[in-house]
């Protein structure tokens, strides 16, 4: 996609998948680094598949007949995506993109998608690319295509201290409590399903 600086009005492509660096303004030809979008994404996928593809090797008791089901996704992320105003603003988007994707990725189009906001931003009063980011996330589940299989849950009350730039401090407590409040999200999207 392209953005238009505010400030300085150049004009910015932002990468697409394989592209690299992550922008480059519009007319210049991009210098790519050792990164490429969707690099994390894919090793990321790669390694999940190869833990799914050798349960024997991770699972006590799993066998190579042992059959599985990708039911769900977690997905409690963002904290990047807020030092930019053109990502913050292709936060959607890039959000309704990545559900899409995974739960292909998977052939899993069923699977439910559970995601929290991030710890730091509260539910009145956020500003500028955090706010972008919170609409975003809070508003795709009530899109049509996403009710009743996506869920959002809003983590500020479970954060102790801390925020998303600095892992919350290592909070083990804010961990359990945005994890269980993500677990219960899930239960009940799996529960409405039968």
């Amino acid at each position: 996609f392209e953005y238009t600086d505010e400030k300085t009005k150049k004009v910015w492509h932002y990468a697409g998948y394989k592209e690299s660096p992550n922008r480059w303004e519009v007319g210049t030809d991009p210098k790519p680094i050792g990164w490429y979008a969707g690099m994390q994404y894919d090793g990321d996928i790669s390694r999940c598949k190869d833990v799914l593809s050798n349960l024997p090797k991770y699972i006590p008791g799993a066998t190579t007949s042992t059959q599985y089901e990708v039911a769900g996704f977690f997905f409690w992320q963002g904290d990047k995506d807020r030092y930019d105003a053109a990502i913050a603003k292709h936060y959607k988007t890039n959000l309704i993109h990545f559900i899409h994707q995974l739960r292909a990725d998977f052939a899993s189009p069923n699977a439910k998608f559970v995601l929290a906001t991030l710890g730091q931003t509260p539910m009145e009063g956020a500003k500028g690319n955090d706010a972008e980011i919170f609409k975003a996330q809070m508003g795709v589940q009530v899109m049509p295509e996403f009710s009743g299989n996506t869920a959002c849950v809003y983590s500020k009350p479970f954060c102790h201290g801390g925020s998303s730039n600095g892992h919350y401090n290592g909070n083990a407590e804010t961990y359990m409590d945005v994890g269980q409040a993500m677990g219960r999200a899930m239960v009940s999207l799996l529960s409405s399903t039968g």
